[in-house]
C-alpha cells in the first residue's frame, strides 16, 4: 500500500470530522502505518495552543508529529496571520508551501480530507 495524507482543512469544533481524522492518524499509527498529516486552509488554527480542547486529541496530535511528522501549508499560516511561534510548542510542525504540498501528493494512493 502507498502513502496516505490526511489533510485538516476546518476548524476543531466538538464532534466535528476533523476529530474524527485525528483518531483516525493515531489509529493508523497503532497499526504501524504513518499517514502523512498536513494542515491547510482553517484547519491551521488546530495548531494553535488551546485549539484542542480534549486531552486525547492532542496526545494524537503530539504522536504523528513525533513519529510521522506534521505539515502546515505556509499561504494558510499566512492567510490566517499565524507565525510559527504562534503554533503549539509541543508539536513540530513542518511548514511547506503548495509546490511541496503537489509533490508530497503525487507519493500518495490515499488522500483524504476533513
Amino acid at each position: 500500500m502507498g502513502e496516505t495524507m490526511l489533510i485538516m482543512r476546518k476548524r476543531l469544533i466538538p464532534g466535528s470530522r476533523v476529530e474524527e481524522g485525528l483518531r483516525l492518524s493515531a489509529a493508523m499509527m497503532g497499526m504501524d502505518y504513518m499517514p502523512i498529516m498536513v494542515f491547510v486552509d482553517n484547519g491551521v488554527e488546530i495548531l494553535l495552543p488551546d485549539s484542542l480542547y480534549k486531552n486525547n486529541l492532542k496526545d494524537y496530535l503530539m504522536v504523528v508529529s513525533d513519529m510521522a511528522g506534521v505539515y502546515a501549508l505556509e499561504e494558510s499560516l499566512q492567510e490566517h496571520e499565524i507565525s510559527l511561534d504562534d503554533l503549539e510548542s509541543s508539536v513540530d510542525v513542518t511548514v511547506i508551501d503548495a509546490d511541496e504540498l503537489a509533490e508530497m501528493a503525487k507519493k500518495c494512493t490515499i488522500i483524504t480530507s476533513f
